[in-house]
Order: structure tokens, then sequence, then C-alpha cells
């Protein structure tokens, strides 16, 4: 693929990190000894051994995904990781074939992040408000993939909160809602949960505490969404899944109950 790498890694010479270097790793080591620009060979190698690396669809939605948030950084990190990382364990461990959960994969936080940046970049246009940035978001997006990829990242896209409703019960609502009736956003969704919740170990400072309050509810519900009768993930990969959720919940209350001392 003669794609463009649209970020830098400080320290890093691009050229050197190679496909045997990064394959077989657990994304969390690629993260810490690789950084973004191992994640990046990861995901580029990953396409080209399930035979993506030429899906038209795919390139264009994690190259425009990673632009947005070209300028993103979480407290451990560039927010690119987390895109990647969602994208790739789910072809990777999750077993994921299907092109558009793929592709939405890298934008699945385009609308609830830069919804302003998603239509200049399609469209040119400077929408003044938040509201119309998203209406003319979905629809260029829709053009440039389809359809369903932008049905699957509204699906997973976290609702406004009204005034004076909890953040967390609008959350948690939200999430059972996508979990009973969205068998593919399901999978998009638990994807980017275990990479924020299971994760949340390598999450520096204050937030992490807050993060584990959010989250610590949330493990049981997307457990459940793995024994649904129309799940795709099935077999190994839900044991996998499985493994992921309750490992991540045992870090979860360990750190909970220790700041609780």
């Amino acid at each position: 693929m003669g794609t463009p790498i649209l970020f830098d890694t400080p320290n890093i010479d691009p050229a050197s990190i190679t496909p045997d270097m990064v394959r077989g790793l657990s994304l969390g080591r690629v993260t810490e000894e690789f950084g973004t620009i191992g994640l990046y060979a990861r995901t580029i190698d990953t396409l080209e051994r399930t035979g993506f690396s030429d899906n038209e669809l795919i390139n264009l939605s994690l190259q425009l995904g990673l632009a947005l948030h070209a300028d993103d950084m979480r407290t451990n990190g560039h927010y690119n990781d987390h895109l990647m990382r969602v994208t790739l364990r789910m072809i990777e461990d999750f077993g994921i074939r299907d092109p558009n959960l793929i592709a939405a994969a890298p934008l699945h936080d385009s609308f609830e992040d830069h919804p302003r940046d998603l239509v200049l970049a399609l469209t040119g246009e400077k929408p003044e408000t938040r509201e119309e940035a998203r209406i003319l978001g979905r629809k260029a997006l829709a053009l440039l993939t389809n359809e369903t990829v932008v049905e699957l990242i509204e699906a997973v896209t976290n609702p406004e909160v009204p005034e004076g409703e909890s953040k967390l019960d609008v959350y948690t609502r939200h999430t059972l809602k996508l979990i009973y009736n969205s068998p593919h956003g399901r999978v998009l969704k638990l994807s980017d949960f275990i990479d924020n919740a299971g994760g949340n170990h390598a999450t520096i400072g204050d937030k992490q505490r807050r993060l584990d309050e959010k989250y610590i509810h949330q493990f049981r519900i997307h457990k459940m969404g793995l024994f649904l009768p129309n799940s795709i993930i099935k077999g190994e990969e839900r044991q996998k899944a499985l493994h992921m959720l309750s490992k991540g919940h045992a870090r979860a209350v360990g750190r909970l109950a220790l700041r609780a001392k």
C-alpha cells in the first residue's frame, strides 16, 4: 500500500518498523514499545494478511479517521492509537471480516468529536452549529462510504445529555439499547469498550478513577451481549472477548478497592 502516514512518532524512524517486529505482539505491547507508528505498521500488515489491503472503503475510512483525530491526545498517547486498536481487535481477536464494520471502526468517534472537521474535509463547508455539522457530516460521509457504515457510527455515538439528567444514566441506557438492537454495532462498541475500560490501567492521572467509576457496571452488559442469540462473535472469539472483559473488570474492581481504603 502506498498510503501516507498522517502522523509522526518522536524518536522512532518509521522505516525501521517492519511487520515482523509488531506481528503477534499484544496490542498493548505494540503501543508501549513502538507507539503510533508501530500500530500503523500492524494495521497495514493485518489488512494485507486478511485480504483488505486493496479495499478502497476500508483504506479511505482509515485515512480519514486518522486525519480527523491527528491533533488529539489521550493521557497516555495519541488518540489514533485507540482508533487502530479498536480496528485491529475486531479483525484479529473477534474474527470480523465485514468491510462495513471494519470501515466504521476508525471513524467511530467522528460524529461525536469532530463533526465540523468532518464536514469541512468532505464538503469545504463550515457549519455554524454542532447539530448542523452532524446532519451535513452524516450526508457527506454516507456518500464517501455507504449508509451501513454511517448507521454503525451513529449507533455507537453517545447521545447528547438532556439538562438535568445523569450523564451515566444516559450512557447506560444508550449502551443497553445498542447491545439489544444492533448486532454489528454491538461488536464495534465492544471493541471500543475493551480499549477504553479494559485498557484503563494505562490511563494517567485522576481520569483513571473517573473512568473506572463510569465503566465498572458496564462490563456485565457487554458480557450479556456476547450471549445473545444473534451475536456474531462465537466460539473461540467469544471466549477471548469474555476473557478480556473479565480481566478488565477485575483490574477496575481492584483499583477502586484500593482507592476506597
